[in-house]
């Protein structure tokens, strides 16, 4: 009896990390993850815009159901970062509301984390239009 109860103990034991291997096989890894960004208006200027930010798989699925933050710096110190979130994602497309608040270089952050927990992070470069030497600002207001 002790034999059996040691040899079906060994084999749940091999057989754990089998199916947790099989598992991790079915989601997309950090680095089979794409993701672009579109502006609209574009080119962008100071004021309302749209980011369009789409999370595609290796093979160019559509990765839905993730949670994006995004974070809009400008490259001089002294500029409070625009912030925004969003979830959901259609066909592996993120419409995120966002507002250029100062014509100059700008670098949004967007950090994805997946359905799964994977995080994926990314960093966009821009050229905000405004005049920036005469302070071309949009307060919302």
């Amino acid at each position: 009896m002790k034999k059996q109860t040691f040899f079906a103990l060994l084999l749940l034991i091999l057989l754990i990390p089998l199916a947790a291997c099989a598992r991790q096989s079915q989601q997309p890894a950090a680095g089979d993850v794409e993701m672009t960004l579109a502006v609209r208006p574009d080119p962008p200027a100071v004021g309302d815009a749209t980011l369009e930010i789409t999370l595609t798989d290796g093979e160019g699925n559509p990765i839905e159901d993730a949670r994006l933050n995004v974070k809009g710096d400008m490259s001089h110190a002294g500029m409070e970062p625009v912030l925004a979130e969003v979830e959901g994602g259609a066909g592996g497309v993120y419409q995120v509301p966002f507002r250029w608040t100062m014509g100059g270089d700008w670098f949004v952050t967007v950090d994805a984390v997946l359905a799964d927990g994977t995080t994926i992070s990314r960093r966009f470069d821009l050229a905000v239009a405004g005049n920036m030497g005469g302070m071309d600002m949009d307060t919302g207001e």
